[in-house]
């Protein structure tokens, strides 16, 4: 029988099948390598950027059950954190067309109160169809690890021998980095979706390359940003 449970890989479950902790399954999820997904139910949807009559912001909706995919900034908060629980007023997430909605809790709405929403990385899940496309297209099974990049040392391991960029005299780390992590956000497999702005982008940046200055990051936040999403 087919039901929901049957088509979800929880986070737990994910890491044993490619013999990876949860913070590097998140780590996956941060770079859109993988998409993870979490449901709630009794919830406001809120789509960012929205507006109804007269310029007014669209109200949420009240929803019974939902699936979204937590933003970049939400997982990296999570990273390194999968034994606690995220909580905050609204969570910014991606609904099923990619787009940006924020959830709220529904729970004291009657008495005109706000009730924090919770996150248990636990929870979190990957579908087992983008799993098995996951594998299917990088040759990983379960149990088996995926070939693993150095990003600070900018190597591959791919089982032959280790290619090291950082031999070559005209190496460019930030120009390297800048292409990773454009290619994390933005590339075509992973999303159609240009709105990705700035401070998702330090995000990516803060989680995956902590040894970078602030000057550093700023300049390869200026690359990657798109300019549909405001860069001058």
């Amino acid at each position: 029988m087919t039901t929901p449970d049957t088509q979800r890989i929880y986070l737990d479950d994910l890491g044993k099948r490619w013999q990876k902790s949860a913070d590097q399954i998140v780590g996956m999820a941060i770079d859109g390598t993988v998409a993870l997904w979490v449901q709630f139910s009794n919830v406001f949807v809120r789509k960012v950027g929205k507006t109804g009559g007269k310029g007014k912001p669209k109200p949420p909706q009240l929803q019974d059950l939902v699936e979204v995919r937590p933003q970049v900034e939400v997982l990296t908060q999570v990273q390194g954190r999968c034994d606690r629980i995220l909580i905050c007023a609204e969570l910014p997430c991606l609904d099923e067309g990619n787009k940006a909605v924020a959830i709220s809790n529904a729970v004291g709405e009657e008495w005109g109160e706000i009730s924090m929403i919770g996150l248990k990385p636990g929870v979190l899940f990957a579908r087992l169809d983008e799993v098995v496309r996951f594998e299917g297209k990088h040759g990983v099974g379960p149990q088996t690890a995926a070939p693993q990049i150095d990003e600070r040392r900018a190597t591959v391991q791919d089982g032959a021998t280790p290619v090291n960029l950082e031999s070559h005299p005209c190496f460019a780390p930030e120009l390297h980095i800048a292409g990773r992590c454009w290619s994390a956000l933005f590339s075509p497999e992973k999303t159609s979706d240009c709105g990705i702005g700035k401070a998702a982008i330090l995000a990516w940046l803060h989680a995956r390359h902590p040894e970078l200055s602030k000057a550093a990051m700023e300049r390869i936040a200026l690359i990657v940003t798109p300019a549909k999403s405001g860069r001058r």
